[in-house]
């Protein structure tokens, strides 16, 4: 009862946070019609009370590793990770330079923040589309020429900790057609935070930022076998930090 209550009050305060900025922040940013740059800078702000909020109220920290393994040379590189809650989604903007992701549409629906994230304009595609997957190659290639990293979650949806699903081939074509590198990135997530409204348990998120494939190291490949390579090796390790989670969770840990 107590944990579910901690949820409540985390839920509650980012309800108020949420509607403090959409009042005082993004309608002032919507009818100044204020470029991508300062919307951006709002929603990292966002993204940074909901991660504390979740830590301080939740108990739900995070550690990372690898992060000097992601490009210094400014140029855009796409962003893939394994996909198994929401807090991936905002954990993001915290370690990944000003970006742009590909995600589902039905997020424009969540209450105020669904306005928000409308407002920064993703590549947002109705999965049930059949030319979703052109829409994620021609809008994904203008953000990259906007100079925007991409973020995209090649499993397609989210994804329970104990399942492995066939991976999209749309983000590595992506990158071979706009030629930029792929950073591929597992995490744990889902051990502590479900797909769902309501966190598991309190514990320590792993994410580990695994390679960067260069644009020569696949240059040689085709879509699929750069795709098969890609689930590999990010499932790979998303099993490994879920087993050291819950073994971890097990022996009292946290």
């Amino acid at each position: 009862m107590f944990w579910r209550l901690r949820v409540l009050t985390f839920y509650f305060i980012l309800s108020l946070v949420a509607v403090i900025m959409a009042v005082f922040l993004w309608l002032p940013i919507y009818f100044l019609n204020l470029g991508y740059n300062v919307r951006y800078k709002i929603a990292e702000i966002f993204s940074r009370i909901f991660i504390f909020l979740a830590k301080l109220l939740c108990g739900i920290k995070y550690q990372v590793t690898g992060i000097d393994k992601l490009p210094q040379d400014g140029k855009p590189y796409i962003v893939l990770a394994n996909h198994q809650s929401f807090w991936e989604n905002l954990f993001m903007q915290l370690i990944i330079p000003k970006h742009s992701w590909v995600l589902k549409k039905e997020l424009f629906d969540m209450p105020v923040f669904g306005w928000g994230l409308k407002m920064l304009n993703p590549v947002a595609i109705d999965r049930s589309n059949s030319r979703s997957v052109l829409q994620i190659l021609t809008e994904g290639q203008k953000k990259i020429e906007q100079g925007l990293h991409l973020i995209m979650f090649p499993e397609g949806g989210t994804v329970k900790i104990d399942r492995n699903v066939k991976f999209k081939p749309s983000a590595a074509k992506l990158a071979i057609n706009a030629n930029v590198p792929i950073v591929l990135i597992a995490h744990n997530s889902g051990v502590f935070w479900p797909k769902g409204f309501w966190f598991k348990q309190p514990g320590l998120i792993s994410l580990r930022v695994l390679e960067v494939i260069s644009t020569k190291k696949y240059q040689d490949h085709d879509v699929r076998t750069l795709t098969d390579y890609i689930e590999e090796r990010i499932n790979k390790e998303k099993e490994i930090l879920v087993r050291l989670a819950e073994t971890n969770q097990s022996n009292n840990f946290y």
